[in-house]
């Protein structure tokens, strides 16, 4: 097969992002800011008031765990992903072999597919109030109007996903403001019911304020049963949660539009307003829910918990919160099975994974979005940790980079074995509990990075490929001339002046809600009417915006491709 040959029969989902589809820095703010400003948020922060840690250990803790999620995510992720411009589910063929190519796939796909349903599912729990559905505390629904409100939600998220990486990221963007507005009326709206419940008197220093929190919401005592937990753990906690993401690479997929790898440190907007800001709001929320109606907070969900201190608001925060946990989930579920099932389209492959997905969030169990992050992360980790060691390690000590490629096998066992070493250990750890699984993470990069190392070495990777090497650096180069060539006819046209208003709008929206906040918090206006105004001021946000979307999105180019022959 010539090198054109091989070009023309290359699947769409296997071609590298052209030049022309490199995005901006805006989108990746949105996304990251939309993905981890989310719904799990709400419920990972409910968590973490259990934890038995102090507050000073919440905050310290979650900043440290933070900055070092951001440097994986921009220094392993997006570098790695600018280099090779591919999916790590078709980057993974050069590594693992087309065969174990498929089955990682599929169990990321499968893995993903619950988070997906995790953020279909907490939407729900906001719903389901409305519609006076009861709390379901079995694993399975309890209710046929609990089934149909996910089915909704479910179809809603779905059709967005179809539309790719741009409408992901549009509706992202649309919608971190207004969340990072919600999480921050979390703190100041509920801080005064705190006390209020509390007797606590009032806040006039500091460290008055971080008493309130040490005695009413991180209350540094130990999880029933459990061991008392400390800074460390926090911080192993928050670089972990995000292990599938940066340290396993699955980022890539979003990562490779980036037009250089520095764009990696937008993942700091979601690390530090979703995963630091949104934790700790949804923290004090969480504790004061817990108190308003004196019910354990392990016994309310997290539409209970935003509409005890917020209102109907509230319950909408939980509800968009899901659509933008769900929705860059099933793009990257699409991909990955889209890898597998080539010969079906995007849309085809994100029908079906919606449909899949949907079935799964009707039940409850998959809320627990924190013990999901976790197992599905170390799952896959042992797959990053290889991806790394032979793009960055190998060519550094005289191994051949793509060996098993050059080799021609369908299974790379040396990276199989280690993988399957890295799953071992980690049903060892679960086993045998020798640490807490918040620093499992680290043993299982280590090893099999050295495992791979020793067994590559024996199995080729030592060897020379220069026929090879040259042939698919042709290929790889005639590759991405092509998808090059197949730009757009049309070019971006400016956004329309009406939609700058209805935007502008919103905007201002936004900070009337913030400042009616303040004064809410001080006292001033009565909490029943700013839940009112906020709910309403929310809803006046989306309609502006999403007038301002579809008015952007007819003014768009038509897609036409130039040069498909």
């Amino acid at each position: 097969m010539t090198v054109w040959e091989r070009v023309k029969a290359t699947p769409r989902c296997d071609w590298p992002v052209a030049d022309w589809e490199q995005s901006g820095v805006g989108n990746f703010v949105g996304l990251y800011g939309g993905e981890h400003i989310a719904a799990t948020e709400f419920v990972i922060g409910a968590t973490l008031v259990q934890y038995g840690c102090s507050a000073s250990d919440i905050i310290i803790g979650l900043a440290i765990g933070n900055i070092l999620a951001v440097l994986t995510f921009t220094f392993l992720c997006a570098t790695i992903a600018v280099d090779t411009r591919l999916t790590l589910y078709t980057y993974l063929y050069r590594i693992l072999g087309a065969k174990m190519q498929k089955v990682y796939n599929l169990v990321w796909g499968i893995g993903f597919s619950a988070l997906g349903a995790a953020g279909i599912c907490i939407s729900a729990t906001a719903i389901r109030r409305l519609f006076d559905v009861p709390i379901q505390h079995e694993w399975y629904p309890t209710s046929i109007k609990f089934v149909l409100i996910v089915i909704v939600l479910g179809a809603v998220i779905t059709v967005i996903a179809a539309n790719g990486f741009e409408a992901v990221a549009k509706f992202a963007s649309t919608c971190v403001p207004w969340m990072i507005t919600l999480f921050f009326l979390g703190i100041v709206v509920t801080l005064p019911q705190l006390l209020e419940a509390t007797g606590f008197g009032k806040i006039t220093s500091f460290s008055d304020l971080m008493r309130l929190l040490n005695e009413h919401v991180w209350v540094a005592q130990p999880i029933e049963g459990g061991e008392k937990l400390g800074i460390i753990h926090v911080i192993g906690f928050a670089w972990t949660c995000n292990v599938a993401w940066h340290f396993a690479l699955n980022d890539m997929s979003l990562l490779r539009f980036a037009k250089n790898y520095k764009y990696g440190y937008t993942s700091a907007v979601g690390m530090f307003i979703g995963h630091f800001f949104a934790w700790i709001s949804a923290g004090i929320m969480g504790a004061t829910a817990s108190i308003l109606l004196s019910t354990p907070l392990g016994a309310l969900d997290s539409g209970e918990v935003t509409f005890a201190v917020l209102g109907y608001s509230g319950l909408l925060g939980v509800i968009i919160a899901g659509w933008t946990t769900a929705n860059p989930t099933f793009y990257r579920v699409t991909l990955s099975l889209n890898a597998i099932f080539k010969k079906l389209s995007h849309k085809q492959v994100t029908y079906i994974a919606g449909c899949l997905i949907t079935l799964a969030a009707c039940f409850p169990i998959v809320q627990r979005a924190s013990d999901i992050l976790t197992f599905l992360g170390l799952a896959v980790e042992g797959v990053g940790a290889i991806c790394i060691t032979e793009h960055y390690i190998f060519p550094k000590i005289g191994y051949t980079r793509y060996w098993n490629m050059y080799r021609k096998k369908d299974v790379n066992w040396a990276a199989t074995i280690s993988w399957g070493i890295s799953i071992l250990f980690v049903i060892v750890m679960i086993i045998t509990q020798p640490i807490h699984q918040n620093f499992w993470f680290i043993p299982n990069y280590i090893i099999p990075m050295v495992s791979y190392i020793i067994l590559a070495g024996m199995m080729g990777a030592k060897e020379k490929y220069p026929k090879e090497e040259a042939e698919e650096l042709e290929y790889q180069k005639a590759l991405q001339d092509y998808v090059n060539h197949l730009q757009p006819e049309e070019t971006e046209k400016p956004m329309p002046v009406a939609a700058k208003i209805l935007r502008g709008t919103a905007f201002i929206d936004l900070a009337i809600m913030i400042v009616l906040g303040l004064i809410c918090s001080a006292g001033n206006l009565d909490l029943e009417l700013f839940k009112t105004i906020a709910f309403v001021a929310s809803l006046i946000f989306f309609l502006c915006n999403g007038i301002a979307m579809v008015m952007i999105y007819r003014n768009e180019p038509s897609g036409d491709i130039q040069g498909e022959e």
